[in-house]
């Protein structure tokens, strides 16, 4: 296979980061949430690195810059799981995970505007 050029992209590498911290906090989830928010927390995270390295593989920069949307809603997901997570006082003090989610966020959404391509209505 020839070289993977979606991992030099910052963007990608910190996504790794995050699905690293993300793990680590799925693992203080009780046992009840096995298959329920642990899961769905992990899939979340792990959706936001694989849609930027499918996104970069594609042809046109329209096709890269729909998988760089999904990257973001994957990527709010991931948030609004913490935030339930915190509801149900599962987890506390995330705060520092917060600032890396909306971090990335704001990269993924300046490299789609980068791309300079027209959304479609």
């Amino acid at each position: 296979m020839g070289k993977s050029y979606y991992k030099e992209l910052i963007i990608w590498q910190e996504s790794i980061g995050l699905i690293k911290d993300i793990y680590k906090l799925a693992e203080l989830l009780p046992s009840s949430e096995e298959y329920n928010l642990k899961q769905q927390l992990k899939r979340s995270a792990i959706s936001v690195s694989l849609n930027i390295a499918e996104g970069k593989t594609r042809k046109t920069k329209k096709d890269f810059a729909n998988f760089l949307n999904m990257s973001a809603s994957s990527l709010a997901e991931v948030e609004a799981i913490l935030v339930i997570c915190e509801e149900l006082n599962y987890l506390e003090n995330v705060n520092g995970i917060y600032s890396k989610i909306e971090i990335l966020g704001k990269k993924i959404n300046a490299l789609k505007s980068k791309l300079n391509v027209k959304e479609s209505k």
